[in-house]
């Protein structure tokens, strides 16, 4: 059974220096002043899933203090232990943990047919979409990578939802006014 703790500065600087520099290509990294400055705000949740005491995968997640819509930022199962069900079980877990606060978690995938590895992006996909995530119309160039975008399910849902509006707004509140007037961009067509 997964349970999921919110990690201190000292713990996220380790996680970032060793974890999210291994698990995510340095372009889709956030700075870690930038990680620590948006915790500093309590917009921004940095959690530790562990099995049986052990530490075996992490997620980051956006929480504005308006609108129950959230970002989960990054999410990673340690190498080890991948292909054995724990990234579907953090997913549960992270459903749970913030069913009285959100309504859906907005996913980021790379766009298969603008991915390095198409089939990896694809696989990607399915697993959101097998742990219940939607992959909406809505595809988003950020930082200079296309991506799709999901949302995952957590409380109670309304049935009409603006998914482009939704994402571009966490984006805007999420990032620096010139980081954002930068590098994000709503894809059409």
């Amino acid at each position: 059974m997964l349970t999921l703790r919110s990690m201190d500065e000292s713990n996220i600087r380790l996680l970032y220096a060793h974890q999210m520099r291994r698990d995510f290509p340095q372009s889709e990294l956030k700075t870690l002043s930038h990680i620590l400055a948006l915790r500093a705000r309590g917009e921004y949740d940095v959690l530790a899933a562990d099995d049986d005491g052990l530490f075996v995968a992490y997620a980051l997640v956006y929480r504005p203090k308006e609108g129950r819509t959230l970002l989960l930022d990054y999410l990673a199962v340690e190498p080890d232990i991948r292909g054995r069900g724990t990234g579907r079980a953090l997913l549960e877990a992270l459903r749970a943990y913030y069913a009285q606060r959100a309504d859906y978690l907005m996913l980021e995938c790379e766009r298969p047919k603008a991915a390095p590895d198409e089939a990896q992006a694809r696989r990607r996909i399915r697993f959101y979409q097998q742990a219940g995530a939607l992959l909406t119309p809505v595809r988003v160039w950020l930082f200079e990578v296309e991506y799709s975008i999901l949302v995952l399910p957590c409380g109670a849902q309304s049935e009409q939802q603006d998914w482009s509006s939704q994402i571009l707004e966490l984006y805007r509140q999420m990032l620096p006014p010139e980081d954002f007037a930068r590098n994000v961009r709503l894809i059409r067509g």
